[in-house]
């Protein structure tokens, strides 16, 4: 919520001042917790973004600014598209949208940075042999090429997410069988804020998102990037009553802490937390931690 408020009040700020959106502001929200896509959508709209020198850009990455956030503040300050001229061999792409990476690439982002910004974007590229011309000839780089047209490649296609609620028994996969691309654990209650308020949902798993869902009448989704998970553990609270409480903690690069467990856990259910914990520790060992003892 804070930094909801944070970004609200940024946009404000500079809707009425029409002055430009600084590094420090952009650090201040991102710092305050502010989602990303809040702050992507506060520099799309601000009258100005400030001009990044190389110590900006070292100064928001330093500051754990997300890439995304990064690459759409240097967009905003790339040159035009030159006019067409006269020339009648001039190449031009199929596909308009690679125009703007031969401007990104011109304005000297990285090959890493435009791969990334590639595979998080929802755009699906098929370049034909025209726009294949059109890149090289801009100086486009092969593995921008390459993430380019992987991007317009079919999934493999997949069964159905599994519902960890309703089987806790899992299949034993052939040795050259592929996770699932989404993993669905319900009913779970996160606990979120300062004083813990719990709310029933479901937590939807997959390569890039942690998607959670509650289950009010108008239920609303947050997706939280999985590339931005920084340690997550299993912690056992002892009650003096009861059975234990087994909780899944989750901590993000922003500092955000959330907090996960079984809706019936009361009665000692634990199975879809520990499913979780270990989808996320098959999937993403380096940022699991051991499991920390009871309290």
């Amino acid at each position: 919520m804070r930094g909801v408020l944070m970004v609200v009040a940024l946009s404000l700020a500079v809707a009425v001042s029409a002055e430009e959106l600084t590094v420090p502001e952009v650090i201040a929200a991102h710092r305050a917790g502010a989602p990303v896509e809040g702050i992507l959508r506060l520099v799309r709209e601000a009258p100005e973004v400030a001009v990044l020198a190389a110590q900006d850009l070292e100064r928001l990455r330093s500051a754990g600014v997300p890439e995304a956030v990064i690459v759409a503040m240097v967009a905003r300050h790339s040159p035009p598209a030159p006019p067409p001229t006269a020339t009648p061999t001039e190449s031009r792409p199929d596909d308009a949208s690679l125009e703007d990476v031969a401007r990104l690439v011109k304005a000297g982002l990285s090959e890493r940075l435009l791969c990334e910004q590639i595979r998080q974007s929802d755009r699906r590229h098929t370049p034909s042999a025209n726009d294949l011309v059109f890149l090289k000839e801009h100086g486009v780089p092969e593995t921008v090429i390459a993430a380019l047209m992987a991007s317009g490649a079919s999934p493999t296609p997949t069964p159905s997410p599994l519902t960890v609620a309703r089987s806790m028994a899992t299949p034993t996969p052939a040795p050259t069988a592929a996770p699932p691309l989404a993993l669905t654990f319900e009913p779970l209650v996160r606990l979120a804020g300062v004083f813990r308020k719990a709310q029933a949902g479901r937590l939807v798993l997959t390569a890039e998102w942690m998607e959670w869902g509650d289950a009010s009448d108008t239920p609303r989704a947050e997706r939280i990037a999985t590339a931005s998970l920084r340690a997550v553990w299993l912690a056992t609270a002892r009650r003096s009553l009861g059975p234990p409480l087994v909780e899944l903690r989750v901590r993000t690069s922003g500092g955000d802490e959330l907090t996960f467990h079984d809706v019936d856990w009361s009665t000692g259910g634990s199975g879809r937390t520990e499913a979780l914990y270990q989808a996320i520790r098959e999937r993403f060992p380096q940022v699991v931690l051991t499991e920390k003892p009871g309290r």
